[in-house]
């Protein structure tokens, strides 16, 4: 995703790019609605404006914290909010509570969903969700990305990242980059010039994972999921029924550290509910799994 040996300007243009296809399928299914999505540029600017929505979320990229602002004004952001809540996308001049807690959710699931991609492409995030915090003084990236919904509004909704941050960031990789080449280039402790010193190896091995057995992890069982619109979940109630993607006839997915390492079906064993493996891969496989 990134390209470290471009410079940082090109690094922020890929990192909003990648953002846009986010923002265009999320916003997409938050308002059921064709819509169309452009990062149009990125500049540098020592100030931010705020709009009628504004908020700060926070992603955490290889240990370095990330604040993302955005900014709308009121027109499209009460758009967007009234037809996240089943409207005909009715424009307001101020916007009320409602609106702003639509809003806080909408950007949450697609800076969740961005944080997800990245991970994807082999890199440590974590997203901290929404912040009121104001931005300090500095310079900062802005980014305009064009929204286009189809028959309701043309508008623009403005990012802000703090170049100090996202130089961090680079730098971070940069580092870890390095740290894994020398790894490399490094000589290996054992040389296996015989077979005496292969079993050594192996023992070795097997001591030093014989040290990891009592590691508690956490192990739950997927039954399946589903993708749900925010208008919804506004509307559940006692007695609903939700649809899961998962068929009555397929195993369910036991989970360890968020990894797949075994099948099963449900049982039930003395009053409690509990899982019989139908299939499982090899001790190998399932340690490797857990690596990563």
């Amino acid at each position: 995703m990134f390209d470290l040996n471009k410079d940082i300007k090109s690094n922020i243009e890929i990192f909003f790019t990648q953002e846009t296809i986010v923002l265009e399928e999320t916003i997409k299914k938050a308002l059921n609605k064709d819509c169309f999505v452009k990062f149009t540029k990125a500049q540098i600017t020592n100030k931010i404006e705020e709009g009628d929505f504004f908020g700060k979320y926070n992603l955490n990229i290889n240990g370095v914290n990330l604040g993302l602002y955005v900014s709308m004004n009121a027109k499209l952001a009460s758009i967007i909010s009234d037809l996240m809540l089943m409207g005909p996308g009715q424009a307001k001049d101020i916007l009320d509570p409602d609106d702003i807690d639509s809003l806080k959710e909408l950007f949450s699931q697609i800076f969740g969903a961005y944080a997800q991609v990245i991970r994807e492409n082999g890199y440590k995030v974590s997203f901290d969700g929404f912040s009121s915090e104001k931005p300090q003084d500095g310079s900062f990236f802005e980014s305009e990305f064009e929204i286009i919904i189809k028959n309701i509004t043309e508008s623009s909704l403005y990012q802000y990242i703090n170049i100090d941050e996202f130089e961090k960031v680079l730098d971070s990789l940069k580092i870890e980059i390095s740290q894994s080449q020398d790894t490399k280039n490094t000589a290996p402790i054992f040389e296996i010039a015989d077979e005496s010193k292969h079993n050594q190896v192996q023992e070795t091995s097997k001591d030093n994972l014989n040290l990891l057995m009592d590691i508690e992890l956490n192990a739950r069982v997927r039954i399946g999921s589903k993708q749900m619109l925010l208008k919804d979940i506004v509307k559940l109630s006692e007695g609903t029924i939700i649809d899961l993607d998962k068929n009555v006839d397929e195993p369910m997915e036991i989970l360890v550290n968020g990894k797949t390492i075994a099948k099963g079906i449900v049982v039930v064993v003395g009053g409690n509910f509990g899982i019989k493996i139908t299939h499982v891969g090899t001790k190998e496989d399932r340690i490797k799994s857990l690596g990563g």
